[in-house]
């Protein structure tokens, strides 16, 4: 009778110097204890069997015993470390598996160490989806070994190793993700409801004519909804490397071919309903689950699927604020908030849909500068042009720990990209001034990438479409300290647009002291 929630178990990680929640159920009414570290909270049980102990503050520990009991009944789990936790939450690129990553190899040299350890919640998104399907492989607290290291999120993998050899403390991460999930399910409904009422409108939209009834019966143990296993056929195929073009025709041809006579893969694929799409069922069957286990901060790298309704991606500051509000709340504290903005990216598989990346990385730059606790990452050197899936995580995670190496834990180093902020013009000359510079900006390789400067002229760029579609002008370009100064080719009257990283694929070669790249800005003069 007498369990706490799945997350607590034997080789589990808890978080040091806060009180921590320790949760679960026994019999109506019954004094639950929890013993660790030679300290001891009760509570009791309420009329249906539930509990919550508040434990007090515990010190670091590479291995302790937890005893959680009732009567004469009693839990123990032996092996748990305490140290530095992260909620490693968000879609594909965070749930990405070190299996995949692009120094896994060099990785795993090195990767026997207790102290790091990771635990992945299991993808549920509808009641009795958990018991359809075999997921012995996930809510599983692991060590990183040479065994298990594939399990691990690659970028809560590398972002803890630095947190580690830095903190001389065990680090664990906590994945809450899924793949191509928006943020609208990863919120709760009321909050949904009042920042992101066109997604409830959208997938309204989606289920109008459907029979309902018929179509849970449907789900319900339909392989397609089978998430236990993280390496499946799919994720092999495309997680590795980046597929060629012949290498995904081949691919979907050979799923037309196999479909029956009449049936249009392509449209069966572009109206499926799927479960993980309903609002709000992530934070129901996902985040519910493992709140409050104590957890130090949240890692986010999150968006890309906000992009693909058509008009949606405007709300995404609305929406990201709203699930940082959302998880916040669940834990009861204003935990910091570390999310990554997306890199340059052009289309990936057989998509061909033009994406509209800077409206979301906008948006995830305004969150960054409104809401108190969050900051912002910048990868914009290691996007890739024809993948979704950026192969280097290591660069993310990182980047992510030099965030949280200053703002949490107070080391006093440069950790923020470079963000212009003044730009004067004078004659040909432009001079851009640029915050988070450090000792001084560089230039990688010969040339400034990801740059374009457009005379007015009526073109589409000034129009407000994407840059790419406007006709750039020649400049030079140099640093100079925290400037970066650009002089035409050409005298001009007329107005000028100076934009950087603004279109939806780039790769950036211009860093502050800490080789951390600028992010997108861009100016009319």
């Amino acid at each position: 009778m007498l369990q706490t929630a799945e997350i607590f178990q034997s080789g589990m990680m808890l978080q040091r110097e806060k009180p921590i929640t320790v949760w679960g159920t026994a019999k109506p009414n019954a004094q639950v204890t929890v013993e660790i570290q030679g300290q001891s909270a009760q509570a009791k049980a309420d009329e249906s069997g539930a509990w919550s102990v508040s434990v007090p503050a515990l010190v670091a520990s590479a291995s302790e015993t937890m005893t959680v009991k009732a009567g004469d009944e009693a839990l123990v789990y032996e092996d748990v470390a305490v140290g530095e936790v992260w909620l490693a939450g968000g879609q594909s690129n965070m749930e990405f598996a070190m299996r995949y990553e692009k120094h896994k190899a060099e990785a795993l040299e090195n990767c026997e160490d207790a102290r790091v350890r990771f635990y992945d919640v299991p993808e549920v998104c509808y009641d009795g989806q958990r018991e359809e399907f075999d997921y012995s492989r996930m809510a599983v607290w692991r060590k990183a070994t040479k065994e298990d290291l594939d399990y691990f999120s690659a970028v809560g993998y590398y972002f803890q190793k630095e947190l580690e050899k830095t903190l001389d403390v065990p680090v664990g991460i906590v994945g809450c993700n899924w793949g191509g999930t928006t943020a609208s399910v990863w919120m709760s409904r009321e909050t949904l409801e009042r920042v992101g009422e066109p997604w409830i409108r959208w997938f309204e939209q989606k289920c109008e004519g459907r029979d309902m009834e018929a179509y849970w019966k449907e789900q319900h143990g339909n392989p397609t909804n089978d998430q236990g296993n993280p390496f499946n056929q799919f994720s092999e195929m495309i997680m590795p490397r980046t597929l060629s073009d012949e290498e995904v025709k081949r691919f979907f041809g050979a799923m037309q071919a196999n479909a029956p006579e009449g049936v249009d893969i392509a449209e069966i694929m572009a109206n499926m309903l799927d479960a993980k799409t309903f609002p709000s069922c992530l934070y129901e069957h996902m985040v519910k689950t493992i709140a409050p286990y104590g957890v130090r901060g949240i890692l986010w790298y999150q968006g890309e699927s906000d992009d693909d309704v058509p008009g949606m991606n405007v709300l995404y500051k609305d929406m990201l604020t709203g699930v940082i509000g959302d998880w916040r709340a669940l834990w009861g504290e204003e935990l910091p908030f570390l999310f990554v903005q997306l890199p340059g990216y052009e289309r990936w598989l057989m998509n061909t849909q033009k994406n509209h990346y800077p409206v979301i990385r906008k948006c995830q730059e305004d969150v960054a500068k409104t809401v108190k606790g969050t900051h912002l990452c910048s990868i914009a050197d290691v996007g890739e042009e024809f993948d979704i899936h950026p192969k280097d995580k290591k660069t993310v995670g990182e980047r992510l720990s030099l965030l949280a190496r200053h703002y949490v834990y107070g080391e006093d180093i440069l950790c923020d990209a470079p963000v212009a902020k003044e730009a004067v013009r004078d004659g040909r000359q432009i001079t851009i001034t640029f915050e988070n510079a450090g000792a001084g900006l560089h230039i990688k390789d010969e040339e400034l990438s990801a740059m374009r400067v457009m005379v007015e002229d009526g073109s589409a760029f000034f129009n407000g479409e994407d840059e790419a579609e406007a006709e750039g002008v020649t400049f030079t370009a140099k640093v100079d300290g925290d400037k970066l100064v650009l002089t035409l080719k050409e005298e001009t009257d007329k107005k000028v647009k100076v934009a950087f990283a603004r279109t939806s694929w780039y790769l950036v070669n211009l860093y502050n002291e800490a080789d951390i790249p600028a992010i997108p800005f861009e100016f009319v003069l």
